[in-house]
């Protein structure tokens, strides 16, 4: 069931971007490297990993001798060969070693005479310069890393597309990457970064993947963000609040993720802008409050909308009974209440809903179709105030919650495409079943605990 499960859908909701993202590239020059396909330099001699002809090491550095420019394979290695061991010197912790290959002439990952060198760099051939193999990509996912910044590092690759540090101890403030041309992935996440939202991100036209999730940011998130190109958008288990902007139906993304912040107020309306890509969108645990939108059931294309664990109201929209292609639908553990639609239930069966979550809210009855759900373990009712199903809220509980006279939202009957095999209720009945006013005909009974 759905119910229990919120934080694992997170999670694959995640891992689904990041492939989809990885056999998908939008740039050809780091295509390669995306998918895993990187081509690095010609075999080196020995001599590029030994002899004796070495030049003075980097001023102030505590760095290996540099080797002269000769022994690169081009000048624009050789320029980010003092980039790497400067960074370097600045890592304080390595627990797998990665650093101890970073020596040598050849900065593109390779393994040559049993050595490993310069573990996550991946080179690749920029447009401006197809026979002239630079770094294209650093992927440090998962290597533990510590360092205090990454300024004066990763915008000093003037041809870097894709940086990846999942899983490290950065911190400090993100730098400037406006100059990086080619730039379009940046992923932070699971690091010790903190602070606001950093704007350094916002400039990126080209962005196409943001993860920033699991950090220590705080503090509204900035309208512009939501305007950028980004096909993912990763902000979730982070310390973000505020209202969301009203720009979110702005956003191009197809995955996007706010999940456990401190968000408050309703979800925008505006996402009805996102019909024509959003695909899966995760709101859950957060503060968020209001009316359960309309405008919702009009994204066309949504396969997963989990907005549970938050404070949301009203009775579920009938336009969510268009959403055909919704797979996983969680609005556990909210305010919810009325009746549980029909024209939702019959999803299972005329699209592709196979997890619907609706336990710990206020509803007090299910459709003709929905008992079908709850049989199969489709659909999770539990801790509600249906009379006469097992595991419900108090019977009190639902009486008080129900005779709350803040607890109204607009019933809107209107369902905006066309549903086979769905005959409509009498519009006064309908907006009865989805009323939370006082002397409802189910109030105060619960099926007890």
């Amino acid at each position: 069931m759905a119910g229990p499960a919120a934080a694992v859908v997170a999670v694959l909701v995640l891992a689904a971007a990041h492939g989809a993202l990885s056999e998908s590239s939008h740039v050809d020059f780091a295509g390669a490297v995306a998918r895993g396909r990187t081509r690095s330099a010609p075999a080196p001699s020995s001599s590029w990993h030994g002899g004796n002809s070495t030049a003075p090491a980097l001023e102030g550095c505590g760095c290996e001798p540099t080797p002269p420019p000769w022994r690169f394979l081009n000048e624009k290695l050789r320029s980010l060969y003092p980039v790497i061991q400067a960074f370097k010197q600045t890592i304080t912790c390595d627990p797998l070693g990665v650093t101890a290959t970073w020596t040598g002439t050849e900065l593109c990952d390779s393994f040559f005479n049993g050595t490993t060198y310069y573990k996550g760099f991946y080179c690749d051939y920029p447009p401006d310069a197809p026979g002239v193999l630079t770094v294209a990509s650093i992927d440090f996912n998962g290597f533990g890393l510590c360092a205090p910044s990454l300024a004066g590092f990763i915008d000093a690759f003037p041809d870097l597309a894709l940086f990846h540090a999942n899983s490290n101890n950065f911190s400090g403030d993100v730098p400037d990457l406006t100059h990086l041309q080619y730039f379009y992935e940046l992923d932070l996440s699971n690091n010790n970064f903190s602070g606001a939202f950093p704007d350094s991100v916002v400039p990126l036209g080209g962005l196409l993947f943001l993860d920033l999730r699991f950090n220590r940011y705080a503090g509204t998130v900035p309208a512009p963000v939501f305007a950028l190109t980004v096909e993912a958008l990763f902000l979730n288990n982070n310390g973000f609040g505020g209202r969301i902007p009203d720009t979110f139906g702005s956003t191009g993304a197809q995955y996007l993720v706010v999940a456990n912040n401190q968000f408050t107020g309703p979800i925008p309306r505006s996402i009805y802008n996102t019909s024509a890509t959003l695909s899966e969108v995760l709101f859950l645990n957060n503060r968020l409050s209001g009316c359960l939108p309309y405008e919702v059931g009009l994204v066309e294309g949504l396969a997963v909308f989990d907005a549970g664990g938050n404070e949301i109201t009203g009775p579920i929209p009938l336009s969510f009974g268009c959403l055909r292609d919704v797979e996983e639908l969680n609005l556990a553990s909210n305010q919810l209440y009325g009746q549980v639609p029909d024209v939702l239930c019959l999803l299972a069966r005329n699209g592709k809903l196979g997890n619907l979550s609706l336990s710990e809210n206020f509803f007090h009855s299910v459709g003709h179709h929905c008992m079908e759900l709850v049989r199969s373990r489709v659909l999770d009712v539990r801790r509600n105030c249906i009379l006469g199903f097992p595991d419900q809220r108090p019977p009190l509980e639902c009486a008080a919650f129900y005779a709350d006279p803040t607890k109204h939202c607009p019933f809107i009957p209107h369902i905006p495409c066309d549903l086979p095999g769905y005959k409509p209720p009498h519009p006064h009945a309908a907006a009865e079943d989805a009323a939370p006013a006082h002397g409802h005909p189910h109030q105060g009974q619960g099926g007890g605990n």
